[in-house]
């Protein structure tokens, strides 16, 4: 009896402690290499301005991961129960996203922030190879790279500096707004949860109406039947009776 129940802790252990790591591991790989697949297909033989237009769309994405994973665990969930209960659109997806706060802020932020923060660099090393020229210096080929990635990071640690605060004074508001666009998703399916519920209702319906009517059918037989049967009767009384009255005469 022991050693099942002790295999049943070293299986929660596992669940609790590795389980999670493990799939962020696998998640991130992956998402790194569709990324960076993606970043050099774009960045290949591009020129300065599709270079610098990736590194902002990378730098933004960073900074909006990191402002929601600081307000998923800012957020107060008791706000969300109330709005909720007031049948307010997002309220019941911001609920789940803050119970599941560890999960959605590291993948929002450590994995989604990380990746972007990281492929930000390795397009800021593009457009620094575009900017130096054969006529330069090898010290200033350095200057030039180090300028580039000096203004990435620069620009990456100041947005989020910038959101983290603005984060943590409007965490509700975020989720909120996250719940929202989660909800769009949510709300689909349960439109086609009803329809096909309704379908199902308007089909019982139909068919208790074929039953009722089917139902009425045979009552109705039935009672047809009954008064043929009570006629017939009563056609055969009478002739007997006829008869008897006959047989009497003919006596006198």
């Amino acid at each position: 009896m022991d050693a099942p129940k002790k295999d049943k802790k070293n299986q929660s252990k596992f669940k609790k402690y590795f389980r999670w790591p493990l799939i962020v591991l696998v998640l991130s790989f992956c998402l790194s290499m569709t990324f960076g697949v993606l970043s050099e297909v774009a960045l290949n033989g591009a020129n300065i301005a599709i270079a610098i237009v990736v590194i902002i769309v990378f730098l933004f994405v960073a900074i909006l991961t990191d402002m929601i994973g600081v307000a998923i665990t800012a957020c107060d969930v008791k706000n969300y129960r109330a709005m909720a209960a007031k049948k307010v659109r997002g309220a019941k997806e911001a609920i789940m996203l803050q119970k599941n706060a560890d999960r959605v802020s590291s993948i929002v932020a450590d994995i989604l922030g990380d990746i972007c923060s990281i492929l930000s660099g390795a397009a800021g090393a593009a457009v620094a190879t575009a900017l130096i020229t054969q006529s330069m210096t090898d010290f200033m080929g350095v200057v030039v790279s180090s300028l580039v990635s000096a203004v990435i990071a620069a620009l990456l640690i100041s947005g989020k500096a910038f959101m983290k605060r603005y984060s943590l004074e409007h965490a509700d508001k975020i989720i909120l707004l996250l719940g929202k666009f989660l909800s769009i998703f949510h709300f689909s399916k349960n439109q086609k949860k009803s329809k096909n519920k309704t379908n199902k209702k308007k089909n019982k319906s139909n068919n208790d109406k074929k039953s009722s009517g089917d139902n009425k059918n045979l009552n109705m037989s039935e009672v047809i039947e009954e008064n043929n049967e009570q006629s017939e009767e009563v056609k055969t009384d009478e002739i007997k009776e006829t008869a008897k009255t006959d047989n009497e005469k003919s006596e006198n």
